[in-house]
């Protein structure tokens, strides 16, 4: 085959391109220290990078930001709970405190006084808040826990029960007069079995009661008698007492007294439900919205009136903390931050009040009698008020120590079970931890992987270059001669 000069020229051109191609991506690596500047060098090599990279994202995600958000959210929430923890403790060791004999006046107005701040600062634990969200209020974390001013809202409000929450309050029925004798009476201690509701102060509107049978069957329950306070019962109760399927509605408490026949006829339900209406709310009251379904009437009555509906619903906040593996991060109001708590302590309070007034009424009649000649009839009618006033302070005095002694039990329950759900919250902080260093070498091991497929060896690609670099200029000094030889060099 004949051989011509353009062939010669043709190759050498062609065999140095290839040469100035390898050079330039010699080049090129050692500059970028990748082994690729575009997928087409290497799909293989392109591809896995895309994957690696991938992956180091999501990693980079979960440990840097998810996994930092949720251990924050739980150790704010942890340490509410403890401290809340730490009040329940504080009321509990007032309890036991007032569950002594021979305490005076003045110690009983100091618990009382302490009881009403603990209560509130219960409460204010509960509106503990993480970069600008509520923890405790589950979805609604724009929304306080507590009115922080006065409502006028109007809610219907329907919460649900079971026999459990069937309890018993004890009173003392015929306050006595200071005035007057009233003939064959005396104040006598009395047993009523109640529901009680998540508020008090409600309104003057009839609740609705639904019950289900233990068949799934539901039945409407009729409120029987309405009192605007529990007053006004206890003297109903006086002349006309309860019958046995009577359900009492007592506004002022918040209350429904029931009926032997009601009480066992919800006992052997399987739950039961109560619609009532609550107008305004008190600074430090729990808003209804966190814990039940409910409706809102907003500015109610004013041109400016809007409903709003919220439905009772498990309101969990998962964090996705590594593939597929979600975290719950909060815990919600309803399940620690519960109506009854705050209603203990007022009931307490109530019950503390009633025997500091009982014992000064006592005094006050001590007095005008010691005031009066013995033998009088004014002195005898003060003895005999004396005498029931006596017996008045000794029933509520009995009625306070047991209303200690029972929160006693409930308070510790109370500290114990926020004492509980701080250690479920710091276990899941411990978890979220060992994921958080599984993720981290996980984190290091996808960029080792990433070095090895995109980087390049610096001393390896060096040592190339400079051959590559021998190679082209040798190529260039060969061709140069080759190409230079004329028919003219061989004559």
């Amino acid at each position: 085959m004949r051989v011509t000069n353009l062939m010669m020229t043709n190759n050498a051109l062609f065999n140095l391109q290839k040469q100035e191609q390898r050079l330039n991506r010699l080049d090129q690596q050692y500059t970028t220290q990748k082994k690729i500047s575009t997928p087409s060098q290497d799909p293989i090599i392109a591809t896995r990078a895309l994957k690696l990279n991938t992956t180091y994202s999501e990693v980079t995600q979960y440990v840097t930001k998810n996994i930092p958000d949720a251990v924050a959210w739980m150790s704010m929430t942890q340490s509410a709970l403890d401290n809340t923890s730490s009040i329940l403790s504080s009321i509990y060791e007032k309890c036991v405190q007032g569950n002594t004999d021979g305490m005076e006046d003045v110690d009983r107005k100091a618990i009382a006084t302490s009881l009403a701040e603990y209560r509130d600062q219960i409460y204010q634990e509960g509106t503990s808040s993480y970069s600008g969200r509520f923890l405790f209020t589950g979805f609604k974390t724009d929304t306080n826990l507590v009115f922080t001013e006065p409502s006028k809202d109007e809610y219907t409000i329907t919460e649900n029960f079971t026999a459990d929450d069937i309890s018993s309050v004890s009173s003392v029925i015929y306050k006595v007069d200071d005035t007057a004798v009233v003939a064959g009476k005396v104040p006598v201690k009395v047993d009523f079995d109640r529901i009680r509701m998540a508020y008090d102060k409600l309104d003057n509107v009839t609740p609705s009661i639904n019950v289900t049978a233990a068949d799934g069957s539901t039945s409407a329950l009729a409120v029987t008698k309405s009192f605007s306070t529990y007053e006004a019962f206890l003297t109903d109760y006086e002349t006309n007492g309860l019958g046995a399927n009577d359900v009492v509605y007592i506004e002022d408490k918040g209350e429904l007294i029931l009926g032997e026949d009601v009480k066992q006829a919800l006992k052997a339900s399987s739950g039961f439900s109560v619609e009532y209406q609550k107008t305004g709310f008190d600074v430090n009251d729990l808003r209804p919205e966190h814990y039940f379904t409910c409706t809102r009437v907003k500015d109610k009555g004013l041109d400016t009136e809007k409903t709003y509906e919220y439905i009772a619903q498990n309101q969990e906040i998962k964090y996705l903390v590594n593939y597929n593996q979600q975290m719950t991060v909060n815990v919600q109001a309803k399940d620690c931050y519960t109506h009854n708590m705050g209603r203990d302590v007022d009931e307490l309070v109530d019950i503390v009040n009633d025997a500091i007034a009982a014992q000064d009424k006592m005094d006050a009649l001590e007095n005008k009698m010691k005031a009066e000649v013995e033998g009088s009839p004014q002195y005898d009618t003060y003895k005999a008020l004396y005498e029931n006033a006596k017996v008045e302070f000794e029933l509520k005095s009995k009625l306070m120590q047991q209303s200690f002694a029972d929160n006693e039990v409930r308070f510790q329950q109370y500290a114990t079970d926020f004492s509980d759900q701080a250690t479920d919250v710091g276990a899941r902080e411990q978890r979220v931890e060992l994921i958080r260093t599984r993720l981290e070498n996980q984190q290091a091991d996808v960029e080792e992987l990433q070095s090895e497929n995109i980087d390049v060896d610096l001393s390896e690609i060096i040592v190339r270059y400079t051959s590559a670099l021998d190679v082209y200029q040798a190529a260039l000094s060969a061709t140069s001669k080759s190409i230079t030889q004329t028919l003219l060099d061989y004559l």
